[in-house]
């Protein structure tokens, strides 16, 4: 007679595999709607759905051996309902939605790649809550005293399902909702010239227009004062980049204007996010860009339309650009550098707030 478990295998394979089947049709359908996005769907998370399914596809065999098929089915989908949607709805505390698998698509991102603590958390806490349904199984095959049986498999099960909760719980518990971007590790292709310009192999089409549109913008900004860059990346923000690489924006099928809108909003410092506390409205980082992009040649018109940097394209934020242009370029330069540094510290620099314009009737 064949045992037990190989019974259930050969009964549960079907489910798993249309399951599965099912979450790849999904994957490909966002691929599609989505764009292009590197590394997606990612291996990995074909893996961890695979792995969820089945542990779902286990825990329901389980269910329905205990209880009567009329209910074991509609409970088994309502708790599987709540477990997998109601974490993301949580806002605080938000990494509850991470033990659960759930994932954002990137959304035609080709400068990062899956987070894998995102892929393994949830499959530790699967891992978790199968390893307490089969141990607490085995216990109550025990030819022990029901008692015994009943509190060793109870006390199992909790002890279980907690170690691995926490080892779950712990990588993820910092995390506020998304869970943080890993950069690509893979070579970009680069450009020869000076600075070089660097982008992932599938944007290598935009590399000529963008060293057109360097050759332009660059000189100006080093004629504004800021040191010359050795580097123009397109590469995701959590990419550790140093002082003389410039971080690029870019997107399919980008225009001129926003090529260059792009090059020159790239001069500025990384103005990491402050905390809730500090006051937002005490700075203004487009000021800042917009400073850049004059520099570099653009006009209102060309700032106002360019999609790069939209914190620019403010028109309250102009007449303060037209104030400080007016200055030496000595005295530029030392607005700029102390509003970045201010910025930088998330203390306020007031000087790159917007004047509002008031209008007429």
């Amino acid at each position: 007679m064949r045992g037990r478990y190989a019974i259930a295998i050969s009964a549960l394979w079907p489910v798993v595999l249309l399951g599965v089947a099912a979450v790849v049709v999904c994957l490909v359908t966002v691929r599609l709607a989505t764009g292009a996005a590197f590394d997606w769907p990612h291996p990995g998370v074909l893996a961890m759905a695979g792995y969820l399914i089945t542990v779902h596809t286990v825990l329901g065999y389980g269910l329905g051996m205990l209880l009567p098929r009329v209910l074991a089915a509609p409970l088994l989908l309502v708790v599987d309902y709540l477990c997998l949607v109601m974490p993301v709805t949580i806002v605080d505390p938000m990494w509850l939605r991470e033990l659960t698998g759930w994932l954002d698509a990137p959304y035609g991102d080709i400068t990062t790649t899956m987070n894998p603590v995102a892929l393994v958390v949830p499959m530790v806490l699967a891992t978790g809550i199968l390893a307490a349904v089969l141990i607490s199984a085995e216990i109550a095959r025990w030819r022990r005293p029901r008692v015994v049986r009943v509190g060793a498999a109870a006390t199992a099960f909790l002890v279980c399902l907690s170690v691995f909760t926490v080892s779950a719980v712990l990588p993820v518990r910092d995390w506020n909702g998304d869970p943080p971007p890993r950069a690509r590790t893979d070579s970009p292709v680069c450009t020869d010239g000076s600075p070089r310009i660097c982008v992932p192999v599938e944007a290598a089409d935009s590399l000529e227009p963008l060293a057109a549109a360097a050759k332009e913008v660059v000189p100006r900004l080093v004629d504004a004062g800021l040191e010359p860059p050795e580097e123009l990346a397109f590469v995701s923000e959590a990419a550790d980049i140093d002082t003389r690489t410039w971080r690029l924006f870019l997107y399919r099928d980008m225009g001129d204007v926003d090529m260059k809108a792009s090059i020159a909003a790239s001069a500025l410092p990384p103005i990491p996010p402050c905390p809730e506390t500090s006051d937002v409205r005490s700075g203004h980082a487009g000021t800042l860009a917009a400073w850049l992009m004059v520099k570099a040649g653009m006009g209102v018109d060309e700032i106002q339309s360019q999609s790069s940097q939209k914190l620019a394209t403010d028109p309250q934020i102009m007449p303060v650009v037209d104030r400080e242009t007016k200055l030496s370029p000595e005295r530029q330069l030392s607005w700029f550098t102390r509003n970045v540094t201010l910025l930088q510290q998330c203390r306020p620099a007031p000087e790159t707030m917007p004047t509002f314009v008031k209008t007429g009737a």
